[in-house]
C-alpha cells in the first residue's frame, strides 16, 4: 500500500515505489490469473477489486510466494510498479501476518498473455524468451498514446517503464503460403527454391516423403521454382500411419502460444491438448475456464468433444449434454461435453489442409461465449 511519510514522500509498503514512470504508461495487474487492466499506475485496491469482479467477501492480496503475503484494505492505493500479481483471500480466512520480506511477483503481458517473474531489469532479449517470440516478431511497449515503443533486443524492458506490450509481424520481402501457413524470407523463402525446399517449411524431419502441388501442378522435390511472392503451396505426406503425428500438433500448439494463448499438449494417461483459461461471455461466471480436447488416433483427422474439469459450474449451461465418461489429466479429472462443432456443431466440415487444434479454438470460444 502507499504511505505518506513526515516529508510528504510515498513509499509503497512491501517494495519501492516508482513515481517517475511517464503517465501515458499502460498498466495491468494479474488477479487470480486473470488479466486486469488499471487505470494507472497507482491505483485503489477498491478500483482493481471491482475490475475483477471481486466482491466485499473477499479481500486482496498481493503475491510475494510467501507466507506473509500482503493482505490490502480496500482503502489503500497500490503502486503496480511495485508488484502487480494479486489473489482473492474470504475475509474470514484472514489471520495475523508477519512482515513481507520477500520480493514481489512481477507480471509481464505481451499479446495479453501474462508471464510472471521477479526480475524487474528485463531487456528486450530476455522478455522474448520468457515469452518464446518468434524472430519476425517485433516487440512493442503499448502506451496511452500514439507513439507506441518498439523494443531491440538489447534495449531495456523495465518493469517500472510498463509492463504491457504486443507484438507485430516484421514485413519480409518475398512471402509465400504452404499448407495455409505465411512463410518469409526470416523462415528461408528464397527467390528460386526445390520442391524440397518449400517441403521442408512444413516436413522439416523428412521433406523427401512429401508430394508438393502448386494448384493443380505437381512440383518435382528437384524441380527449380522462381518465387514471386504470394504462392500457396500444398505439401502432403506420402506416408500416413495410425496414432497421431506429434509434431504437427506442437506445430499447432505454437501458433497459437506465439498469439498468447496458453496451451498443454498430455501425452499419458490419455493423449490430449488443454487449453487454459478460455474466455466465456462477458459478465459470466466464471469469467474463463480451461478445457480439455482429445486427440484423435491417426491424427489429422476430426477433431471432436470437449471436457470441462468435473466440478466445473459451466456443466449443464454450455451446449452440450454432459456424458458419463471422464478422464484424469494434469492431476484432475475431467468430464465429457458432447460437443461436435465440426459435425452438425454449427462449424465447417473438418478439413486437415485447414484446421487443426490451431483452428478448434475458435470453436471452443463460440461455444462458451454460448454459454447459459
Amino acid at each position: 500500500m502507499v504511505q505518506t511519510t513526515e516529508t510528504g514522500e510515498q513509499s509503497l509498503q512491501g517494495g519501492q515505489s516508482n513515481l517517475e514512470c511517464p503517465p501515458d504508461t499502460k498498466w495491468a495487474a494479474l488477479i487470480d490469473d486473470l488479466n486486469t487492466p488499471a487505470p494507472q499506475q497507482i491505483v485503489k485496491v477498491s478500483v482493481l477489486k471491482a475490475q475483477a469482479a471481486i466482491g466485499d467477501e473477499f479481500v486482496l492480496v498481493q503475491d510475494h510466494n510467501s507466507p506473509n503475503d500482503v493482505v490490502l484494505d480496500d482503502n489503500d492505493e497500490v503502486d503496480l510498479a511495485a508488484g502487480n500479481v494479486f489473489y482473492r483471500l474470504s475475509r474470514c480466512d484472514v489471520r495475523p501476518r508477519g512482515k513481507c520480506t520477500s520480493p514481489p511477483k512481477l507480471a509481464y503481458f505481451v499479446d495479453d498473455r501474462a508471464e510472471i517473474t521477479t526480475n524487474p531489469n528485463q531487456t528486450g532479449q530476455t522478455l522474448r524468451g520468457l515469452f518464446s517470440l518468434a524472430p519476425q516478431m517485433r516487440l512493442v511497449r503499448d502506451l496511452e498514446s500514439p507513439n507506441d515503443d518498439s523494443i531491440e533486443p538489447a534495449e531495456s524492458a523495465r518493469f517500472a517503464d510498463g509492463p504491457v506490450f504486443y507484438t507485430r509481424e516484421v514485413e519480409s520481402g518475398l512471402k509465400i503460403t504452404v499448407n495455409h501457413r505465411v512463410f518469409t524470407e526470416d523462415d528461408g523463402v528464397t527467390e528460386v527454391m526445390k520442391g524440397l525446399a518449400v517441403a521442408s517449411l512444413v516436413y522439416p524431419e523428412n521433406p523427401q516423403d512429401t508430394s508438393v502441388r502448386l494448384g493443380d501442378r505437381e512440383i518435382g522435390l528437384d524441380e527449380e521454382i522462381h518465387i514471386e511472392g504470394c504462392e500457396a503451396f500444398d505439401v502432403i505426406r506420402c506416408n500416413v500411419k495410425g496414432g497421431y503425428e506429434l509434431s504437427r500438433i506442437e506445430r499447432e500448439i505454437e501458433q497459437l502460444r506465439e498469439g498468447g494463448a496458453s496451451v498443454t499438449v498430455v501425452e499419458t494417461p490419455a493423449p490430449a491438448v488443454v487449453y487454459h483459461s478460455l474466455k466465456t461471455r462477458p459478465g459470466c461466471d466464471p469469467a474463463a475456464t480451461d478445457v480439455l480436447v482429445p486427440i484423435p488416433g491417426g491424427y489429422p483427422c476430426k477433431i471432436d468433444w470437449a471436457y470441462l474439469p468435473e466440478s466445473s459450474p459451466l456443466i449443464g449451461r454450455v451446449e452440450g449434454s454432459p456424458q458419463d465418461h471422464r478422464v484424469t489429466a494434469l492431476d484432475r479429472k475431467w468430464q465429457q461435453i458432447s460437443y461436435h462443432p465440426h459435425d452438425g456443431g454449427g462449424g465447417p466440415a473438418f478439413d486437415p489442409t485447414k484446421h487443426g487444434f490451431h483452428t478448434y479454438i475458435g470453436e471452443l470460444l463460440s461455444w462458451l461465449y454460448k454459454v447459459r
